[in-house]
């Protein structure tokens, strides 16, 4: 654990809840981590928090520059939508974007909606839009 557990990912692993659910996005062939995501049972909303989520520094070309695989960010609110079904929620999702632009990136891209109620980057992806995001990123847990 202890690679991913440095400064470039951007996680500060002692401030993380105890009720919220950490999971990793790994390649099939040899396990490399690409992106890991937090994620919360809410139920007083009904819906997954999507606590946050952060790709792999490799994947992450807007702070290093590059990026080994695309779609990680896709995959990782795959796996919420995904527990958010298991939860009974029917795939609905609600969170805070870091900023606009990544707050736009999931209105166009993943078909979130701007909610902004709590927080001026909030968003919340109903189930159609869940299920349209399942169509596109599909991944096998193991």
């Amino acid at each position: 654990m202890n690679s991913i557990c440095d400064r470039s990912w951007g996680i500060n692993w002692i401030k993380i809840p105890k009720e919220v659910d950490v999971f990793a996005l790994a390649l099939k062939e040899n396990n490399e981590i690409q992106g890991l995501v937090g994620v919360k049972n809410d139920v007083d909303v009904k819906a997954a928090y999507l606590h946050w989520a952060c790709t792999a520094p490799h994947n992450n070309k807007h702070a290093y520059g590059r990026q080994k695989y695309s779609g990680v960010g896709g995959h990782l609110f795959a796996i919420t939508v995904e527990k958010s079904m298991q939860w009974g929620y029917e795939g609905t999702v609600h969170g805070f974007a870091l900023n606009k632009t990544l707050l736009n990136h999931y209105i166009e891209v993943l078909g979130a909606t701007y909610l902004g109620a709590l927080h001026p980057y909030q968003f919340f992806l109903d189930g159609d839009a869940a299920r349209k995001l399942l169509e596109v990123y599909t991944y096998e847990w193991n």
